[in-house]
């Protein structure tokens, strides 16, 4: 199975414009800080915490005066290598993305909150987005209130502080405050990657008595405006049910009143539109009449014309023919003596058509003078009807007008009717509506909450999860050579190991040491070993407290378990199985005391010699 995505810190740095660059750089695999007291190792854990969203401040020690801004250099799965500003003070982050010089001018590409936020850019969401969690939420109690994963939880999986490392409660507290149900849910998450994002919320008992009794006040002052206005309104409001019975049988009265006269209206304006519409069409039959009669008068006219040339033209054959049986005047020659017929035959033939075509256009005229006369009393015909059609509307509109008050005055009876009754109607429904807010503050006065019984919601991981966790813890220990070679089991009552049946505080703080550790680095094994999303780094302040030189330490002041760890040979063996699992996460780790061995490259080891000391290196500040 491919490993997830992992981080890799680099460089952490404190730049003052006053003060010496306190600098320390770190490897992918085993880094291991140790040397004296008071040389700033736990300033170190500190600022790792700080530059991944502590909310509160560095601490405001001596060595930490003039510095102003911290640094954090990490190689990330997405965004590849990356530099992280902040004041010492706290407050937001400042991104570059890339590898920059601590201290530089340049001004950071972005700001990140560092504030979680759903919406917006902060630290924890780009963090969270580097390991491909987006939105998830976490119940921190039985009813399901949630809170939204942030990068902050896991921190407590990455670093440890040497508090914590050998603390009586359990290694999956994320803070004082934040309750036993979040912290067993949130390691849930971490090693299961299932969210609460489905369970649906219950309000608690006392939530629900509070909402219950602010309805009841919200009902009680809707109580009170309602009869306020109910008097204001109705101030006898007693018989509003009668009223509005009697209102509505005049109504019913008026109704048909009403319409009758409407009927009656409608009958006669139907009526008028139709003689108005007759009288159109007498006019515009009239204006068709006018227009062929013009037309007629214009063919009347050629047709005299016609008839007067044609008798113009017979009168000329005529004379022609009349000349024709006399003696040339030439030759003196009789008719039946002369040659030539001078076309008389083609005249006569003329002639005869002329007084055909003269006699049909003379009958034309005459049928065209009995349509004209036929028209023109059609036309007389058709204005007598216009006029009558005209009275006839004129008497329609005085009807009309005459049964219009009746109607109005009617409707007006009848909208003060409707409108009385409408107000009534609002009456009756403002007493239906506090009764109904009465009936409902009955019913809310007998309120009883909705709880949640008590195991019906599963909290944190099962025994299933919880003996594999356990299983890898116990493989840790195996490995380190811990005395006995320990069963390691899962409570889940506390959602922490058990030593052979033991919990954490019936050991010494040695012990207690080693199982934080055993926990914490199991839990990033048992996320590599699933696929599960886990930054990939473990920083432990003084996992080996428990380890004595035999030959400097009094045994009459350790426990007696943490005897049989020391003479186990524990400490080489710890080393040894971090540089072996140096592949799957990167490993700090603060101690008094140097490694047992030289640790192999590309292990890096940090010695800081103290003030008192002789080295190149006092501490993580520069003397």
């Amino acid at each position: 199975m491919t490993d997830p995505a992992r981080f890799i810190l680099r460089r952490l740095s404190l730049t003052g414009p006053r003060v010496a660059l306190a600098d320390i750089g770190f490897v992918p695999g085993v880094n291991v800080v140790w040397g004296a007291s008071n040389a700033g190792k736990t300033s170190i854990m500190k600022s790792l915490d700080f530059m991944m969203g502590a909310g509160s401040a560095l601490p405001d020690i001596e060595e930490i005066q003039g510095y102003e801004r911290a640094w954090l250099q990490l190689d990330l799965p997405r965004s590849g290598r990356v530099t992280l500003v902040r004041s010492v003070a706290g407050g937001a982050f400042g991104y570059y993305g890339r590898a920059v010089e601590p201290g530089t001018e340049e001004t950071p590409e972005r700001t990140l909150s560092a504030e979680h936020r759903a919406k917006g850019e902060s630290l924890s969401g780009f963090l969270l987005s580097e390991l491909g969690i987006r939105d998830r939420q976490i119940a921190r109690n039985q009813n399901a209130d949630k809170n939204a994963f942030t990068f902050r939880h896991f921190v407590p999986y990455l670093f440890t502080e040497e508090t914590n490392m050998i603390g009586e409660w359990s290694p999956i507290r994320i803070a004082p405050q934040s309750g036993e149900t979040f912290d067993k849910n949130v390691l849930k998450f971490i090693v299961t990657g299932v969210d609460d994002g489905a369970m649906q919320t219950t309000k608690s008992s006392e939530a629900q008595r509070t909402a219950n009794l602010g309805k009841i006040e919200l009902i009680d002052d809707m109580i009170s405006v309602a009869e306020e206005e109910l008097k204001r309104r109705w101030p006898g409001n007693g018989d509003l049910e009668a009223q509005e019975g009697r209102i509505s049988e005049s109504i019913e009265g008026l109704q048909q009143s009403l319409s009758e006269h409407q009927r009656g209206l409608d009958a006669l304006r139907h009526e008028r539109r139709a003689t108005v519409e007759a009288g159109a069409e007498a006019h515009e039959r009239r204006a068709d009449i006018s227009v062929t009669l013009d037309r007629f008068a214009l063919l009347d006219a050629v047709y005299e014309s016609d008839v007067a040339r044609l008798e113009a033209l017979e009168e000329g054959s005529a004379a022609l023919l009349a000349g024709a049986r006399r003696a040339c005047p030439l030759c003196g020659a009789d008719p039946e003596h002369q040659r030539h017929a001078h076309g008389f035959d083609e005249i006569e033939v003329t002639q005869a058509a002329t007084r055909a075509e003269i006699a049909k256009i003379r009958l034309e005229r005459s049928d065209l003078r009995k349509a004209i006369l036929s028209l023109e009393a059609e036309r007389e015909g058709l204005f007598k009807r216009a006029e009558r059609l005209a009275s006839e509307v004129a008497t329609l509109d005085e009807r009309i007008e005459g049964l219009k008050p009746l109607e109005a005055s009617s409707r007006a009876a009848y909208e003060e009717l409707d409108r009385v009754r409408d107000s009534v109607r609002q009456g009756l429904a403002q007493l239906q509506s506090i009764e109904s807010l009465r009936s409902r503050r009955a019913r809310l006065t007998v309120f009883k909450p909705t709880t949640v019984p008590r195991g019906s919601v599963s909290v944190g991981i099962g025994g299933i999860t919880g003996h594999e966790l356990a299983s890898t813890v116990q493989s840790v220990l195996h490995a380190w050579g811990f005395p006995g070679s320990p069963t390691v089991s899962f409570d889940t009552g506390s959602h922490d190991i058990l030593l052979n049946g033991k919990d954490r505080r019936a050991n010494g703080k040695g012990v207690r040491a080693l199982m934080n550790a055993a926990f914490k680095i199991g839990v990033l094994l048992h996320c590599r070993s699933k696929g599960l999303p886990h930054p990939g780094i473990i920083a432990l302040d003084s996992p080996l407290l428990s380890y004595r030189d035999p030959l400097k330490t009094d045994h009459e002041t350790i426990a007696e378990d943490e005897r049989e760890v020391v003479d186990s040979g524990l400490k080489e063996q710890f080393y040894r199985f971090l540089l072996s699992q140096a592949d799957k996460a990167q490993f700090i780790i603060i101690e008094n005391d140097r490694p047992p061995f030289d640790l192999p490259s590309p292990a890096r080891v940090t010695m800081f010699v103290g003030q008192e000391g002789s080295g190149d290196r006092k501490g993580f500040f520069p003397s």
